[in-house]
């Protein structure tokens, strides 16, 4: 019987084949009672031997005949493997003849079919040490504390194997014993140890099994992750060279499906106005983006233009603004959240933003970039480094996302021929409209002097429709400090700066501001210096001239007159 048996292994588990079909075959598992069940590829399964109970001999006891006998009406029919409503009825008719349930009816059969036998087998009871071993290392190894091996097994030996009188029992395990339990039962090795230690978190983002490809989970172009890191860079103003302005924001949309950077935003704001200006790059022309920074492309090196379907991001406060709820809502973007902590279920941006950073950050060692000493004692100071301001740095990143999207190789293919190959079909949209719609509102007054925002004065284009007192919903780009725009109800009003002709972000005005407020101080200071002097010289004339005085005659303004012509006469 044991040559017409035939048995598979799969992920340490031994397998029976009971029926073998066209369409797949019906096995059951040989390590206990578990119904059978149906397996369409069976070419992931190894063949292997006969266990054990198969090939050992085994003395049937009347016990045993009669629950043969009790299970023979259903090993008779082949059509209770594969028949669940089938096995069940024929087991409910032999639990009324025998007077017994139907679920033991079931489990005679399923051990019959799985082992060849009609009892279990007993194992041998494992010996007291070993519990001991087992209980230690799952209470104190495996534990949020994160007491090492060697503390475990020492405080297995204080609770279990010291006596009252404080000695060691004579029969305690030894640490090589306890050691050789552990990784010889492949305790290491046990998922629950990364989960008691770490959490279920820490497992999940960095030990869970992973198979398969991110692009795998979006087949069609628009689906963009988005994620943002503060780039390991200082930057000086485009105004004032010699002013640090800090490091900047860099964030990045990536296709799912592609790899294809899709969009992108650097500046100093980490807000729900920077999420948005990434969003309205994603949608623009990338011809005209790059020709703003003076870098030619052709439409195949970016092609991706227009609003995307769906934004994967995580629990960031800035991509559930009221703002990003309207945009949402306008042009039917859905807004995909992921747990928090776990960067591994967007690898995709999370690469992305890793490869970005090597591209740039050994060019421009000693330009500013921030070393892995930055927190060591005596570090360099990379702020006294800093050289490149927003503009030139922004010209770096797009060449390196130009690189990426064009000249980065993946599965023979570069992201941007995948994008171009999958003829994806994005909403185009009014590019002036979104502009307007992701900046940042605020309110203002209207006076004869203009609109006073950021501490800038800003004049309106046109005074139609415009009363000077009353105060104005205004939208203004924080990146570009030289138009704000008034929003009206049958329009959009743009205003421009009075006084600033060049481009300025609200930081750069910000830090500008603050280098100017301190030399204005000083100039202060040096004025009321100066204002004491010229009243302590005042007071020293006046002393000199009252020591000198002497007592008026009483005179007419004729006399005065009189005495004035003397005097000039005097002084010529």
């Amino acid at each position: 019987m044991s040559e017409a048996l035939r048995f598979v292994k799969r992920l340490g588990a031994i397998y029976r084949v009971l029926i073998e079909t066209p369409a797949g075959c019906w096995l059951i598992n040989c390590n206990g009672p578990s119904p059978p069940f149906f397996e369409a590829d069976l070419h992931r399964y190894e063949r292997v031997p006969a266990p054990e109970s198969w090939i050992s001999e085994q003395i049937n006891t009347p016990a045993q005949e009669a629950r043969l006998q009790m299970i023979q009406p259903l090993l008779n029919c082949d059509k209770c493997i594969s028949d669940k409503s089938q096995r069940y009825r024929m087991a409910a008719e032999a639990a009324q003849q025998y007077q017994t349930t139907t679920r033991r009816i079931l489990r005679l059969y399923y051990r019959y079919l799985a082992t060849g036998r009609l009892t279990q087998k007993r194992t041998q009871q494992a010996s007291k040490s070993n519990q001991m071993i087992e209980r230690a290392i799952r209470r104190y190894y495996f534990g949020a504390k994160r007491l090492s091996l060697r503390s475990a097994y020492e405080m297995m030996l204080l609770e279990d194997y010291v006596g009252p009188d404080g000695r060691l029992d004579s029969d305690a395990p030894t640490w090589s014993k306890f050691r050789h339990y552990y990784y010889g039962h492949r305790l290491h090795k046990d998922p629950q140890k990364i989960i008691a230690r770490e959490g279920l978190t820490k497992y999940q983002r960095d030990h869970r099994p992973a198979w398969g490809s991110s692009a795998g989970w979006r087949t069609q172009p628009g689906s963009y992750q988005m994620d943002a890191t503060q780039a390991d860079i200082y930057l000086v103003s485009r105004q004032e060279r010699s002013i640090v302005v800090g490091r900047p924001y860099i964030y990045l949309a990536v296709d799912t499906a592609t790899h294809l950077i899709a969009g992108v935003n650097i500046g100093f704001s980490c807000d729900e106005t920077a999420v948005m200006a990434c969003i309205e790059q994603a949608t623009m022309d990338k011809v005209e983006y790059c020709a703003r920074y003076g870098i030619e492309i052709t439409p195949e090196q970016w092609p991706s233009v227009g609003m995307p379907t769906e934004i994967i991001t995580d629990q960031g406060r800035e991509f559930f603004g009221p703002r990003m709820s309207e945009m949402c809502c306008r042009y039917g973007l859905e807004v995909l959240t992921l747990p928090p902590f776990r960067p591994d279920q967007k690898g995709c941006v999370e690469k992305s933003i890793d490869l970005l950073q090597k591209r740039y950050k050994p060019l421009l060692r000693g330009k500013g970039v921030i070393e892995d000493d930055a927190q060591e004692r005596w570090a360099t100071d990379y702020r006294m480094q800093a050289t490149l301001d927003l503009d030139d740095f922004t010209r770096i990143v797009i060449h390196s996302i130009l690189y990426l999207n064009s000249g980065r190789i993946l599965d023979d293919k570069t992201p941007a021929e995948r994008w171009l190959e999958l003829s994806p079909r994005l909403m185009a949209v009014n590019p002036q409209e979104l502009h307007i719609q992701t900046l940042p509102r605020d309110t203002a007054k209207l006076t004869r002097k203009g609109i006073r925002v950021n501490r800038m004065w800003y004049a309106p284009d046109g005074a139609d429709g415009l009363t000077i007192g009353n105060v104005y919903t205004i939208a203004y780009d924080p990146s570009d400090l030289r138009c704000i725009y008034i929003i009206l109800a049958d329009r959009i009003c743009p205003c421009h700066a009075m006084n600033l002709s060049y481009l300025l972000s609200e930081t750069e005005w910000e830090k500008t501001y603050e280098a100017a407020k301190k030399n204005r101080e000083a100039a202060r200071t040096k004025e009321t210096a100066s204002s004491v002097a010229a009243m302590q010289a005042i007071r020293s004339v006046i002393k000199q001239a009252d020591s000198r005085r002497e007592s008026i005659r009483q005179v007419d303004g004729e006399q005065i007159k009189q005495e004035q012509m003397r005097e000039r006469g005097r002084l010529t």
